[in-house]
């Protein structure tokens, strides 16, 4: 294997610490205003996070009555290509990480390239929106990294976990805890349990990853619904649950008190939000109460300084691609909102002591359907991403104008996205309707 050297640059200085200070006061404000909510075991009884049990049930019904739903004729035929990959690990890439472990999860920071200014090209600077080859998922170099091969594990996962659900024939289930058993579980080909090689950049911080690689994990939140549906079909024995229950403890380990976890739970911009929603969903599995309920105020904080009254983004509206991240960074807050409003906490009700709400963060995303994007967005940029955003919110305050923009039926628009842009697989199933607590 060939050994490619990358690292970080390190920085915190004080303006870091006096806004993590300043950061800490609004969670502690947060959390005092709603000393009276309860997180209570309202929950505890739902077997699934982010798909609504009940309107599974209802679709599969549904489905086995004969009613033709368009994302599950899509989902079985994904679920029998998927069926044909895999199972996945860690140490199939074709180059190692610095630690020369080839356990360890490896990939180069995406946007960041060699120093012109230098004859060695170090350290490497950041070009905003241009990808060095290999980061991108599913092209022909990514073979050498891990970021395409963990999205295998969660998507592939995902789509044979509901493929069982809706057909109950086992195959798929087997498959996806197979998945499970080689990228998790044992110890020849598992992952280990950290990112510290995730998002390396070539001539900084000893050859380690950057804070801003933990985003890569950041679809471990529908995955954990996978892995709930694998024990429900009764494929998944208790202690391959237990063994994988340990490995995600130690991973929650890492990502709340190393370096560079402390440092991405301190970003102010989408990658905050990613952070939030994974320890939120992994605290939740565990049943770590107490962690949970500090992301979830924690992430209510977020909300004044994401948001500006007028529901923009401002941190996002820096970017080469606005429109991209805008969009991106509210499909993670649509998640935080599902988990939070299972535990009682209604984040879309919200509104901050500056006047910014997450509802105004949608009726100013939305306010542009049909419209030129009026901001900087480098690439294309797929037009039906405004859909998932529009049948995920609560809509009644919407004028009819807008509401005559969208499709009148969830199940009318395309089931799978591109991972980039934050949607999960199948985003049309399980979705039900907002409801206030």
């Amino acid at each position: 294997m060939e050994v490619s050297l990358y690292c970080i640059k390190v920085g915190d200085s004080n303006l870091m610490e006096r806004k993590d200070k300043s950061r800490k006061k609004l969670v502690r404000k947060e959390i005092n205003a709603d000393r009276n909510m309860d997180l209570n075991d309202s929950g505890s009884d739902i077997m699934l996070s982010f798909f609504r049990t009940e309107v599974l049930k209802e679709e599969l019904n549904q489905y086995e009555s004969g009613k033709k739903i368009a994302p599950i004729d899509q989902l079985i035929a994904d679920a029998e290509e998927a069926l044909t990959q895999g199972p996945y690990s860690v140490i199939d890439k074709t180059t190692l990480p610095p630690s020369h472990n080839a356990n360890d999860y490896w990939h180069p920071a995406p946007y960041w390239w060699p120093n012109p200014k230098t004859k060695d090209g170090m350290p490497y600077i950041r070009r905003d929106g241009k990808r060095v080859p290999g980061t991108r998922m599913y092209e022909l170099e990514s073979e050498k990294y891990d970021r395409t091969r963990l999205q295998y594990v969660f998507d592939d996962s995902i789509t044979l976990a509901l493929a069982w659900y809706f057909t109950k024939e086992k195959k798929y289930a087997m498959h996806g805890v197979r998945i499970l058993e080689r990228f998790f579980i044992n110890p020849k080909t598992r992952m280990t349990p950290h990112l510290k090689y995730a998002q390396v950049r070539l001539g900084r911080n000893n050859n380690k990853g950057s804070h801003s690689g933990i985003i890569e994990m950041k679809d471990m939140y529908y995955y954990l619904d996978a892995i709930r549906l694998f024990h429900a079909a009764g494929c998944m024995d208790e202690e391959t649950l237990i063994d994988f229950k340990k490995w995600l403890s130690s991973y929650l380990e890492w990502l709340v008190h190393s370096a560079q976890g402390e440092k991405e739970q301190k970003s102010s911009n989408n990658h905050g939000t990613f952070y939030d929603l994974q320890v939120a969903a992994i605290a939740e599995f565990l049943n770590n109460r107490s962690l949970l309920y500090k992301t979830l105020a924690r992430s209510k904080a977020r909300i004044r300084e994401q948001f500006a009254k007028d529901g923009s983004q401002p941190k996002e509206l820096k970017r080469n691609t606005t429109a991209h991240y805008c969009f991106f960074n509210f499909q993670g807050w649509i998640y935080l909102c599902e988990i939070a409003n299972r535990w009682g906490m209604d984040l879309w009700s919200y509104k901050a002591s500056n006047g910014s709400s997450l509802m105004n963060g949608a009726k100013w995303l939305l306010s542009h359907s049909g419209k030129e994007w009026p901001y900087k967005q480098a690439d294309e940029f797929d037009l039906e991403r405004y859909f998932p955003i529009w049948f995920s919110i609560p809509r009644r305050s919407f004028r009819k104008g807008m509401t005559d923009q969208f499709p009148n039926s969830k199940y009318s628009v395309k089931p799978r996205f591109f991972p980039y842009d934050g949607v999960r697989p199948y985003w049309n199933l399980g979705l039900g309707e907002y409801k206030k607590r």
